[in-house]
């Protein structure tokens, strides 16, 4: 998870009740599925010249346990469980000091192909490889309409045309709620912990009449570390995967933030569609 390191001075000459200096967070690039929809591999990475936090890790996401499959994540993780900075996990070898730039910057080119190269007999096994169809999602880097972000995403799963006649596909809201922070975290510094979202679905039907027709609840946890306090959540990419699975893939990053430290980190998960 990258953190951003907030300057002292900047903190003493700006004052608690002003907006923090951010930096950038980490990217992502979805990698693709296994044949039959089981497995979801997306890639992380991002180097950031503020904080000096360096990623450049695979996950595959097992759809039976909607939980990284044995190995990943794999690469470098800009913190580990444990607090180690940087993180190399899933067994990723490499002397991070030696991959470095002129300036004497990680190369984060380098560093990200080696983290290929490495994985690529893991992903091979798991036959990743295999694209689904992009269905919805709103990119970090979309500026217009900012309010979108946080909006439920409407969408279908198949084709549809806009026009007068009734649309006779279903449409899926799919909503994201965080389980909410320990109350006054900020200045509680809560322990370390597993922060839990609920997507929830509800499937909708236009012709005869509008109506809602079915409702499904996924529930996803992730890692929170000890004294961050959760700012945001954006869903970047909804994805149908291969095999008429009954769900759908997320791609999602949240953000955090404890004592003058921004975090952000990405999230996979197959979210349930419901039956009408």
């Amino acid at each position: 998870m990258t953190r951003i390191l907030l300057c002292l001075a900047f903190m003493l000459a700006a004052g608690a009740g002003l907006a923090r200096e951010q930096s950038d967070a980490p990217d992502a690039a979805i990698l693709g599925f296994s044949p039959e929809g089981r497995y979801f591999a997306y890639e992380q990475f991002g180097f950031d010249l503020a904080s000096g936090a360096l990623s450049a890790a695979i996950v595959v996401i097992d759809r039976q346990t909607n939980q990284p499959a044995a190995g990943f994540p794999f690469g470098v993780l800009a913190d580990g469980p444990n607090g180690e900075a940087p993180w190399l996990a899933g067994g990723f070898a490499a002397d991070l000091d030696t991959i470095v730039t002129p300036d004497g910057d990680p190369d984060h080119d380098r560093i990200r192909a080696l983290v290929h190269e490495q994985a690529r007999q893991r992903l091979a096994d798991l036959r990743i490889g295999t694209f689904g169809r992009r269905l919805a999602g709103v990119p970090l880097t979309q500026r217009s309409p900012g309010e979108s972000r946080a909006a439920p995403l409407v969408f279908a799963v198949h084709m549809t045309l806009p026009s007068a006649i009734p649309d006779q596909q279903l449409s899926y809201t799919l909503d994201a709620r965080p389980d909410p922070d320990p109350e006054d975290c900020v200045n509680s510094d809560p322990p370390r912990r597993q922060k839990r979202v609920t997507f929830d679905v509800i499937a909708t039907r236009t012709y005869p009449e509008i109506k809602d027709v079915g409702r499904a609840k996924t529930t996803h946890s992730y890692d929170m570390p000890a004294g961050d306090c959760a700012v945001g959540l954006w869903i970047a990419d909804v994805i149908d995967p291969p095999g008429n699975a009954g769900s759908v893939a997320v791609l999602y990053m949240t953000s955090s933030w404890s004592s003058a430290v921004d975090s952000a980190a990405w999230h996979g998960v197959f979210v349930t569609l419901p039956e009408p």
